[in-house]
């Protein structure tokens, strides 16, 4: 059986050797580097499965390598850091990352993130694998709008282009809302609300963040959003015109 292959990068040495004899006795393939030089060519050279990063690394940045995993590799990418940021966080997450540990952190919780990200990765190629010979026998898909189509149940985001599209259960559950709720000026107030969340700055703020993402999973130009428009002072609307 074929064990899963991660990399981890860390130039703090203890941390490196901590994380590498312990995703081994977790039955993972390790592969580690103290630096990010050639993150790329061991990706490539290995066919890494899941990719773990610092954040600050000596004279290079983990999020900018990142970026560059994120754009050539269809992998999942863990940072852990030791600098409790939340811009850095909002910066990483919108770039690709899948997710953000704080250092120090509790290997079991490292341990288990790591297994759900591989589990929705592998859950996504599995669905990729399926959908293209009929799309409409293989899920049931009860909304759409454009060429998007969503299952409320599996919590799935399938497009006719760029095939199923992966969202947290946040982006969904909003996406789904706006949809059910479109041509409508809708508050961000209104939004808290009818979805359950937080009153307080700080999640109306992360509204806003999720809004960003979302543009930039569903909308062909995020910054012009033919979908998911905002109304200056007033909220948002989600446009479906009637021959989408």
């Amino acid at each position: 059986m074929n064990r899963i292959k991660i990399l981890v990068v860390d130039d703090d040495v203890d941390i490196l050797g901590f994380l590498t004899n312990f995703l081994q006795d977790n039955e993972f393939e390790v592969f580690s580097q103290s630096n990010g030089r050639n993150v790329l060519l061991e990706i490539e050279k290995n066919n890494i499965d899941l990719l773990i990063i610092d954040l600050k690394l000596s004279g290079m940045n983990g999020l900018d390598i990142s970026k560059e995993v994120a754009i050539k590799y269809d992998i999942p990418i863990i940072m852990i850091s030791g600098v409790n940021d939340d811009i850095e966080k909002i910066v990483g997450l919108e770039s690709g990352l899948d997710d953000f540990v704080d250092k120090p952190f509790n290997p079991r919780l490292l341990l288990a993130r790591i297994r759900s990200r591989l589990r929705r990765y592998d859950f996504k190629n599995k669905e990729d694998n399926e959908i293209k010979g009929d799309k409409s026998n293989k899920v049931d898909f009860d909304l759409s709008f454009g060429n998007f189509y969503m299952d409320s149940r599996k919590c799935t985001l399938y497009s006719d282009s760029d095939g199923f599209i992966e969202l947290t259960n946040t982006e969904f559950r909003l996406l789904e809302y706006f949809v059910k709720n479109s041509n409508k000026i809708i508050s961000r107030q209104n939004l808290s609300d009818d979805l359950g969340l937080e009153s307080s700055s700080y999640m109306m703020r992360s509204i806003d963040v999720l809004i960003l993402r979302l543009r930039r999973k569903i909308e062909l130009i995020p910054s012009k959003p033919k979908y998911l428009q905002t109304r200056r002072n007033r909220g948002y609307m989600f446009v479906i015109e009637l021959n989408d």
